[in-house]
């Protein structure tokens, strides 16, 4: 009985011994990746992708087929194996690299190893909010830079059909991809080339088999979202710069006088939702007076 106890113990340990050595080695890649990441955030380029290669392992796999989808912009950024919802270990991970990143970005004397901020990360309680917000920020990237080359009108985004659990989580997708697109349409506006503007408004994917500016499902309950160093309104953020966007897109199909298309944009998007104007930021009073015309 003794003999069967002692060789039961060996057993054990040795199963202990193994599964915390494969579990560093995955810390140690997961940080290296950090590290890799941090230094090329748009995980661009022939040496990441060797990099990345060489830290592979069954926790880590898709962490680094992702990455390097994002820095070869990869069509398949718009499909279900890069916009379905992540496990939430593999979001703890994407975490990690932010919080890495951030830390090798901060000017404190004190700041903490790598290893150290992988360790505390992992152990975290973190809103799972974030944690989504973060994994689809960190791939919108690739996503831009496939719309740099690319024609996507042909996209259709069914946003119930990867594993988003709430209005909440759609809505992270959406905004993520949506600035990730729509955001070059501000800075076009105030060059006053509203044709570019128009140009790449007719290339958007579609979200839910309509225009993006027709998704408006945002009367989930606003949160406190973590930025670089502070906390702000989640939906002031998103919500203020999907305004900002569809804004640029109405006023180029004004001055362009695409009387039709910019009335159809108006009364089918957040424009004409007086319940989202106090997102808005400066537009606020102008969308107030707009809509009150409208009415008239």
């Amino acid at each position: 009985m003794k003999r069967v106890l002692l060789i039961t113990s060996i057993l054990l340990l040795s199963i202990c011994f193994t599964y915390g050595q494969s579990n560093n080695i995955d810390l140690e890649n997961l940080v290296k990746i950090g590290e890799i990441y941090s230094s090329n955030v748009n995980a661009s380029g022939e040496e990441l992708s060797e990099s990345l290669e060489s830290l592979r392992g069954p926790e880590l796999d898709k962490l680094i087929n992702t990455l390097i989808a994002v820095g070869s912009a990869d069509e398949n950024l718009l499909t279900k194996e890069f916009l379905s919802k992540p496990s939430f270990k593999e979001l703890k991970y994407w975490y990690v690299l932010r919080e890495i990143h951030y830390n090798n970005l901060s000017e404190d004397p004190e700041k903490r190893s790598s290893i150290q901020v992988a360790e505390q990360t992992l152990e975290e309680d973190l809103d799972s909010r974030w944690l989504l917000s973060n994994y689809y920020y960190r791939i919108r990237g690739g996503i831009a830079k496939l719309f740099n080359e690319n024609d996507l009108r042909n996209y259709n985004i069914e946003l119930d059909t990867y594993g988003l659990q709430s209005e909440t989580e759609k809505a992270i997708l959406f905004f993520e991809i949506v600035e990730a697109l729509t955001g070059r349409f501000q800075v076009l506006q105030m060059m006053n080339n509203h044709d570019k503007v128009l140009e790449f408004a007719d290339k958007l994917p579609s979200f839910n088999g309509k225009p993006y500016y027709e998704y408006t499902s945002f009367s989930f309950a606003d949160f406190e979202w973590i930025g670089y160093e502070k906390i702000e309104s989640y939906k002031e953020r998103h919500l203020g710069d999907l305004y900002s966007s569809i804004n640029s897109h109405f006023t180029a199909l004004y001055t362009k006088e695409k009387d039709e298309d910019f009335r159809n944009l108006y009364f089918n998007s957040i424009l004409f939702i007086p319940d989202y104007f106090k997102y808005s930021g400066s537009m606020e009073n102008d969308l107030q007076v707009l809509y009150n015309q409208s009415r008239n």
